[in-house]
Formats: C-alpha cells, sequence, structure tokens
C-alpha cells in the first residue's frame, strides 16, 4: 500500500487538471497513489486524465453531487495511503512538498494534520501573492514547539482557539492521518461552504497540528470560485456552517463570542449588497439578524435606511455624490 494518497476532487477542471497532475508527479516523495473523483465533468478532464496513463493515478466519475465535500469523501473512501493529502484540481504543488509533510508527521506523531504556506496565482499562472498566510496574526501568534528547522508543533487546543478567529489552513496545503477520520468523521455532506474549515475544527477538537510556513503550493484564484461569488448567496451557507463550529468551542466563552461575531458580519455583508442593490425587504431581514447578534449604531443606521423607499435611497445618493465632486 502507498504511504500517502493525494485526493482530487474534479469539476470541468480541462484547463488546469493537466498542470496540476504534472506538478504531483515529478515529487521527489514517490510513494504515493493520486485518486481523483470527478463530479460529473461535462468538459474534457477525463480524457486528460486518463492521458497520463500512470498506474499510480486512479479516476473515479459519479454524477454531480452539487456538495464540495461529497467527491472529497468519495476519494478519501477509495484511497490506500496512510496520509491522505487534500488538493484542489487547478492548484499546482511546488517541489519538496510531500517529503516535508512526511517528515512533519514523523517528527510529530502525536499530530492528526499537517499543513504548509502557499502562495497565490492568477488564473495565467502568475503569482499575486507570494507568501498568503504571512500577514495572519492569529497565525503567527499561536503558540508553537519547534520540531525542525521552519517546523513547528501547535497543540490541539491552540489550533482550535486559532481557528475561531481566522480559517489559518489552506486547503490544498493540509495532509491528514487516514486514522484521524475515524475519529472524526468525513467532511460535513449538509454544508455548502467551508466544509474544510469546518473539518478543521473537528480534527483540532482531538489531534495537534504541525505546521511549516514554507510555501508548497500555488493556489489558484478563479473568477468563478466559491469564494468569490456574492455575498448574500454564500452567507445562508457560511452562517450555518459557523453554528456547526460552535459545538467545538461550547466550552470557551471568548471563542463563541468570535464565532458570533463572525456571522453578525456576514449578517450584515449581505445586508449591505442587498441595501446596495435596492433589495430593502431582504436588506432588512439580515440587517435585523445582524441586530439579534450584537447591536451597534452602523447596522442600526441602515436597518432604518432600509425602510425608505427605494426611489428616496436613489435621490440620497445622487446627492451625497454630488456634494462630493
Amino acid at each position: 500500500m502507498p504511504k500517502a494518497s493525494i485526493i482530487i476532487p474534479v469539476f470541468n477542471a480541462e484547463s488546469y487538471i493537466g498542470e496540476t497532475l504534472r506538478s504531483i508527479l515529478v515529487q521527489s516523495f514517490t510513494d504515493y497513489e493520486i485518486v481523483i473523483v470527478d463530479d460529473g465533468s461535462t468538459d474534457n478532464s477525463s480524457q486528460i486524465i486518463n492521458n497520463f496513463a500512470d498506474p499510480r493515478i486512479r479516476y473515479f466519475y459519479q454524477a454531480n453531487s452539487g456538495r464540495p465535500a461529497a467527491p472529497r469523501n468519495k476519494a478519501i473512501r477509495e484511497s490506500h495511503g496512510d496520509l491522505i493529502f487534500i488538493f484542489d484540481s487547478d492548484d499546482v504543488m511546488l517541489p519538496g512538498k510531500l517529503q516535508k509533510t512526511v517528515d512533519l508527521f514523523t517528527l510529530a506523531p502525536s499530530a492528526g494534520l499537517a499543513f504548509t504556506g502557499f502562495a497565490c496565482i492568477d488564473e495565467s499562472g502568475w503569482i499575486i501573492n507570494p507568501d498568503f498566510l504571512a500577514p495572519y496574526h492569529t497565525l503567527s501568534n499561536l503558540p508553537k514547539t519547534e520540531l525542525s528547522e521552519n517546523g513547528f508543533l501547535i497543540k490541539a487546543n491552540a489550533a482550535l482557539k486559532g481557528l475561531a478567529s481566522a480559517n489559518y489552513l489552506g486547503t490544498s496545503g493540509v495532509a491528514i492521518r487516514r486514522d484521524v477520520f475515524d475519529a472524526v468523521g468525513y467532511f460535513d455532506e449538509d454544508v455548502r461552504n467551508s466544509d474544510d474549515f469546518l473539518m478543521w475544527q473537528a480534527i483540532a477538537s482531538r489531534y495537534d497540528f504541525a505546521y511549516t510556513p514554507d510555501v508548497y503550493h500555488h493556489y489558484r484564484v478563479r473568477s468563478g470560485s466559491i469564494s468569490l461569488r456574492k455575498i448574500e448567496d454564500r452567507a445562508p451557507g457560511l452562517i450555518a456552517c459557523i453554528e456547526k463550529m460552535k459545538l467545538y468551542h461550547a466550552n470557551d466563552a471568548n471563542s463563541i463570542r468570535l464565532l458570533d461575531d463572525r456571522i453578525r458580519r456576514y449578517h450584515f455583508e449581505a445586508g449591505y449588497s442587498y441595501f446596495s442593490q435596492y433589495q430593502l425587504k431582504e436588506a432588512r431581514r439580515s440587517f435585523l439578524e445582524a441586530l439579534k447578534k450584537q447591536p451597534d449604531r452602523r447596522t442600526l443606521r441602515y436597518f432604518a435606511l432600509a425602510w425608505l423607499p427605494a426611489t428616496v435611497l436613489s435621490k440620497l445618493k445622487q446627492l451625497k455624490t454630488s456634494s462630493n465632486n
């Protein structure tokens, strides 16, 4: 059996899956398999994948699930490795990633999850952020024990507290021990957004994290990605997911407060987006939900403005614009 399984969910990834696979196949660490689950692609993804004709690549096709967690879970169940590397079909693995991660697990037997730093690229492959996690104060301020040069252990309690403040893991930077899934279950298929973020908290509730800040993959920022959809479309799924996250922080009042504040922000951002489009009924509903979490003057002001007719708001906006010119 292979030491590592790299699992890749695919949906209409013909533009990038070839580059992704090539970046994996040139890794110095070779004791791995690649398990690809195609979630109902209608393009040439399958042909591109099968053209590699590499026995380490195992390809499965299923009808479209409409849920990001479903193909990922299928791939995990079909895999054989002791270490499960999560990877997206449009990202690029950099040299040394597999070996570095395997080494981290060897040095940290208590770690259920290991993760690495990453850079961001655009659709053409140009680097737009050379080290995405560098400004994350939540991550840099977490207490760590040094394992090796640029290798660290983050104890479970600290990792979990940090996740209440920010998602400091990039999905394609993560690897998980197989037996962890027996303890915490698989990715939640009932949530439409942030199933990975929810999984990190489930793991941190039981296991330490191993980490290197070294950049070992390129995360591709695409115009059609879920994270770039309108906030009013994403907010319900994000809020539902955060409500589930609170279960892992039930005994930590500060973490619950941080998660509730995130819910409040999502409600406000959705309300503001509706307000900007003069969808005032929806705006009032979102602002009211934000006020229920924590009243503040800004939200209250917009909630009051959202009761005005759209024609009045449009006129006020014109007057404000003209006065600023």
